[in-house]
């Protein structure tokens, strides 16, 4: 079976379904990356990659989707 990674994000600037939708969309363009689930209420977003991706990589999708990234808590399943 294969390792995956569950890496759950901290995310400022979210404030509606659509700065949902486009971190959802930028996230998943990353390498490895098999689903996000993003809630902008709440400020968090969840990716779930074949492996962990580096907080330099995950910072700089969230910045091109226009957000900021405070926190990654990694947890490997």
């Amino acid at each position: 079976m294969d390792a995956t990674s569950k890496q759950e994000l901290t995310v400022n600037g979210m404030t509606c379904g659509h700065c949902a939708q486009t971190l959802t969309a930028v996230l998943g363009t990353l390498s490895g990356v098999t689903s996000v689930d993003v809630d902008a209420a709440g400020g968090r977003a969840v990716v779930h990659a074949a492996h962990p991706l580096s907080t330099e990589v995950l910072a700089g999708a969230v910045d091109e989707a226009g957000f900021e990234l405070l926190a990654v808590h990694e947890r490997t399943r």
